[in-house]
């Protein structure tokens, strides 16, 4: 037995717990199950970690989670410490890890977060590209005003350039003319815009 094989079996033992007596085969079973399991969840751990790795990280402030419904993958859209706005998608909404990030960034609209985004080839065609998240870290919520210009720039863009679409969705948030907004109205406002729906 190798080394590697030995710590494994040690963890999977000590996870357990001791061996009732006369019951060696079913403690043996349910230790050689641990071990396999830890084995796979390093495997899995370690996957992650090679593509947290590789991403690159920014800091930005989550303003919405939308999922598309041909690839069930989750739609961020996030304003970046330069004002743009960037959308990443998830893994597939259909994969653990996928649901998992959707319903994790859902609970995050309007915290500012540290993103970590990888430049994947998408499966169906190697020569496209999709922008996926990988991590967010929480760093709470944004209380940081939002200049006038850049939250209607930002809303303009998420219309996809239709200035009455973009006037609409400022109007029914209730916004103010002129001014700075918080990022909770800037949220508001943006879920508004039709353009939205159809990422």
């Amino acid at each position: 037995m190798n080394a590697r094989d030995l710590e494994l079996t040690l963890a999977a033992a000590r996870a357990v717990g001791p061996c009732p007596p006369g019951e060696e085969a079913a403690w043996g079973e349910q230790v050689l199950a641990r071990a396999v399991h830890l084995y796979t969840l390093a495997d899995t751990v370690g996957l992650d970690l090679a593509r947290l790795d590789a991403a690159k990280q920014f800091t930005a402030t989550l303003l919405s989670v939308l999922v598309e419904d041909t690839s069930t993958r989750g739609v961020l859209l996030l304003r970046n410490t330069s004002g743009e706005l960037e959308r990443l998608r998830t893994d597939r909404g259909d994969s653990e890890a996928g649901r998992a990030m959707i319903e994790r960034a859902r609970g995050l609209v309007g915290h500012r977060l540290r993103v970590y985004r990888l430049n994947e080839q998408m499966a169906s065609n190697a020569k496209l590209q999709v922008r996926t998240v990988v991590h967010l870290t929480d760093h709470g919520l944004d209380t940081d005003p939002v200049q006038e210009h850049s939250a209607k720039e930002n809303v303009l863009a998420a219309a996809e350039g239709d200035k009455e679409a973009a006037r609409r969705a400022w109007q029914e948030a209730g916004l103010p003319e002129s001014g700075s907004v918080s990022i909770h109205q800037l949220v508001d406002a943006l879920a508004r815009v039709p353009a939205a729906d159809a990422l």
